[in-house]
């Protein structure tokens, strides 16, 4: 049975965080704040999943990058950068300090 081709996600970062993604083995296009929008658009016509880091994605309108996500096929992930900007909030932190739960 023939296997479907893989496709690999482009990565759209600033160009420390692009050099370990290449180093991963994946396509990387690095962006400036000034740029990403036209990185992000160039992206979605290939039709290959996106990872766009989480410090160049503050860089776009909340609305128009929730709409990209929503409608993006394959899929775009917000990630964090190389410097750890953008990680996952602490949500059990956040939900114990709001009860005043402390651990």
């Amino acid at each position: 049975m023939d296997r479907p081709a893989v496709t690999r996600p482009v990565v759209i970062s600033d160009r420390l965080t692009a050099a370990g993604f290449r180093l991963a083995g994946l396509e990387t296009a690095v962006a400036t704040p000034e740029d990403v929008r036209e990185q992000l658009r160039a992206a979605l016509r290939g039709h290959r999943p996106i990872l766009l880091t989480a410090d160049l994605a503050e860089h776009l309108p909340p609305d128009e990058l929730a709409g990209i996500i929503r409608r993006a096929r394959p899929p775009l992930a917000v990630v964090p950068d190389v410097s750890g900007h953008g990680r996952s909030p602490d949500l059990a932190g956040r939900v114990h300090r709001a009860l005043g739960v402390e651990t």
